[in-house]
């Protein structure tokens, strides 16, 4: 069973709102980030990088997807999957999503590779403060998304009710978008656990991406508080519902990438070696295979 990476950002050039400096910095509305490690230099994830990173600890492919902390990466997502089409899978950005051209500007990359969309809504609403997943030009773009037969992947961290009854409205209103949860609905904040469920009422996945991280600057390796999220998510979804990801590069300022994966792979114990392949690589096999064109 192949080892997939369902969550990981490329950016030759940086051209969101933050910005490159050096050494893994990066300045965004007049704060410095140590966003990527001081390794990565210039600040910048190249497709390059992340493929040495995967053959170092055996990850087959990668799922790259998208947001305005990095800019618009379409072109660079398309280059790499055309490149080297059996080690990425790409997801489509949209930037804020007002435009009229954006559901013809979504079915022009799906016909040119691209799984699906992915929105994440923190940075979606600074570039377009009245963005709402009812809104008369997101539904446009949803009412494509069903048309095309294609899913949404979103990261609504930190989000409340009202965005997610919002979503629920949309997204039901539709009746046939899957839809991905990232980062098990940014838990263990808030209401995590109802942003997460959505991926359970639209059919669709939630991927562990950077949990490690959320759970707090207190976890070490191998990130027990973690470990109990992914015990949750396979008893609510199902092995075959729930996607390994590492969130790289910005996650390995504070775990190794063999780490990011070993929390799975080597660690949680509770996971039968059927679920433990399901979820480090055979749900996300299953995507790749039912969305690629």
């Amino acid at each position: 069973m192949p080892i997939i990476d369902a969550h990981a950002h490329v950016a030759r050039v940086m051209t969101g709102f933050r910005q490159p400096l050096r050494f893994g910095r990066a300045i965004d509305g007049g704060r410095e980030h140590q966003f990527f490690p001081p390794s990565f230099d210039p600040t910048a994830s190249s497709p390059e990088v992340l493929l040495g990173y995967m053959d170092q600890v055996g990850v087959d492919r990668t799922m790259l997807v998208q947001h305005h902390l990095y800019g618009d990466q379409n072109a660079v997502v398309l280059a790499s999957i055309r490149q080297w089409r059996d080690r990425f899978s790409g997801f489509a950005y949209l930037g804020g999503m007002g435009q009229a051209s954006a559901p013809d500007d979504l079915e022009r990359l799906i016909d040119l590779g691209m799984l699906g969309l992915k929105v994440e809504l923190p940075s979606t609403r600074r570039l377009r403060p009245e963005f709402a997943w009812d809104g008369p030009a997101e539904m446009r773009i949803w009412e494509r998304l069903a048309r095309l037969g294609r899913p949404l992947w979103i990261d609504i961290n930190g989000c409340g009710a009202d965005d997610v009854a919002a979503l629920d409205r949309a997204l039901s209103a539709v009746g046939s978008v899957r839809l991905t949860v990232c980062h098990v609905g940014g838990a263990p904040e808030g209401i995590w656990r109802e942003r997460a469920m959505m991926a359970k009422k639209f059919d669709g996945w939630v991927d562990l991406a950077a949990l490690p991280l959320l759970t707090g600057a207190d976890e070490e390796y191998p990130y027990a508080k973690a470990q109990d999220l992914v015990r949750w998510a396979v008893e609510q979804f199902g092995a075959e519902r729930v996607l390994w990801g590492s969130d790289y590069p910005p996650t390995l300022n504070s775990s190794t990438y063999r780490q990011l994966l070993d929390m799975v792979r080597r660690h949680c114990d509770f996971l039968t070696p059927a679920q433990k392949e399901l979820v480090l690589g055979g749900a996300a096999e299953a995507v790749v295979r039912e969305f690629s064109a």
